[in-house]
Parts: C-alpha cells; structure tokens; sequence
C-alpha cells in the first residue's frame, strides 16, 4: 500500500475509534464557489475561481475538494547576470483534497477539537501552474466558544512533502494561525492572523498576514462570505481579496470560519513553493 494510502487509513481508523458509535446519518452536501484576486510588493498578481464540493458524513467527518482554475502574471526579474522575461500564464492548478475530523470535548468554553489531512493531486499543468508532484499536508485546532456570539481558535499545519504548502503563498514546513469570531444578529465577522515559523529555503521570506472577514446569511441555506488580508512580511501578498456564495455542512461551516480559510478555498490549497516569487537575491 501507498505511503499516503496508509497515512489515509491511519488517520481515518484513529479519529473513528476515538468517537462513540452513533446512528448512521445521510450525508450533508454543500456547495460553493468563490473568486479572488492577490497581489505581492514586486507586481506578480494572481486572479482564481475556485469551487468547492463538500460531504459531511457520519456527524464527524468532513470531506472536500476544491478545484480552481487561476490567471498568474510576473514581471521581469535580473537573476544574477541573467534577466527572466516577464510571464504570463493560466489553467487549472493542483486540485487539492481535504478531510476534516472533529471532536467536542466537556469542560467551560465548549472547547472542540479537530484533524486535518490535505492532499493535493498533480492535476496542473507544469507549464503553468501545477507542481508535478503529490502533495500531503496535516493539521490540528483547538476551538472554544465562551458564549454563543463570541469564538476563537488557534490552528496548526505541517507541510509532509514539498509540493504542500500549509497556507496562502506558504514558505515555511509549518504555520500557525490565531483566529476570533464575533456574530451580531446572523452576521458574522472573523479577525485572524497567520503565518509561517521556522526555517525558509535562500530567496524567500516566511509568510504572515492579518485577515479579516464577513459572512452574510442569504436564506435557504446560502451564504455570502467576503475576505481580505494584508501582509506583514515581504514573503506574503501585499493584499488578497475574495468573495464566496454557496451552502456548507455545519462541520466544514466550522473549520472554515477563519478568514485566511475563507481566501485559502479561494485561491485552492496546497500551492508550490515556486509559485510565489522571490522576496531577495538568489
């Protein structure tokens, strides 16, 4: 068996034991779609639609995919003696996979777990924007609510390979990320920062970013949801913004909340390293 496959079903057998049994429930479909657009300090840009299909299943597991296509454009740039002429290029990128599992645990603040494995299959062209190569990504956060208008969690991920990349133009193996939400009425508005701990490849500069975000209810299960971040370093977007409609189980609903998740299942997960450009000399 593949190394992922076995990642997969170890990931699935643990979170699965760690649940009491419960009534078998029909599967939760949502929908969505969402554009955007980023742009960093040196003038690269990048426009994406992306979709997403989500399945909540068994009151504890949700499951993913979120194909995107975008439009990326460069400027040019001197690379020691030579100069890389400028680019332009567009297509699907990698379609990335998500599995969510979650857990509530007892105690004050209703404090809840969760688990995440992403993947993402080499479905880009390497012309374009696809990497060539699988990728394999793993989270974890902690969420608690004080009350029923006021939450807050804080969210780790690890890049297992190098063709993951844990958060929007991603330099660093791990990012951390703190988040909060507050709800006035059925609107609900998030402040969250993120961003990459630890060593860097030479050229680049770990990301972080402040976000924020709104999502209005719209009625029969729609929602709108709007998000923007600017960037703390040079080695994030100087700014990104999205906006997003469509239906989401109440799970995905939850592990979504964040506005840097919102502009992530914009742009789609798990992009490559090279696509982000350099932030300092070779």
């Amino acid at each position: 068996m593949l190394p992922v496959a076995r990642l997969l079903l170890l990931f699935l057998c643990v979170v699965r034991l760690s649940r009491a049994q419960t009534p078998a429930k029909a599967i939760e479909w949502g929908f969505g779609t969402a554009v955007g657009q980023l742009s960093f300090t040196n003038g690269s840009r990048e426009s994406a639609l992306g979709v997403t299909i989500a399945a909540h299943v068994w009151d504890w597991l949700d499951i993913s995919v979120n194909p995107t296509y975008a439009w990326a454009e460069s400027p040019s740039v001197q690379v020691g003696p030579l100069v890389q002429p400028a680019r332009r290029v567009s297509g699907l990128t990698d379609l990335p996979l998500n599995l969510w599992a979650s857990h509530e645990l007892p105690g004050a603040w209703s404090p809840s777990i969760g688990f995440s494995l992403g993947i993402t299959l080499p479905t880009g062209d390497t012309a374009t924007l696809g990497s060539g190569q699988l990728g394999l990504g793993a989270g974890i956060d902690v969420a608690f609510s004080p009350t029923d208008q006021f939450a807050f969690d804080v969210g780790a991920e690890r890049s297992l390979s190098n063709g993951y990349s844990t958060g929007l133009a991603a330099s660093a193996a791990t990012s951390l990320a703190l988040s909060g939400r507050i709800k006035s009425g059925a609107v609900s508005y998030g402040l969250s920062i993120s961003g990459d701990v630890g060593a860097v490849p030479s050229g680049f500069e770990n990301a972080r970013s402040v976000a924020a975000g709104v999502g209005i209810p719209l009625g029969g299960g729609m929602s709108v949801n709007v998000a923007a971040s600017a960037g703390l370093t040079a080695g994030s977007p100087a700014w990104a913004f999205s906006v997003g409609v469509g239906t989401t189980p109440s799970g995905v609903a939850a592990a979504s909340i964040a506005p840097y998740q919102m502009l992530r299942h914009a742009f789609g997960g798990g992009r490559k390293l090279t696509t982000k450009p350099k932030t300092k000399g070779p």
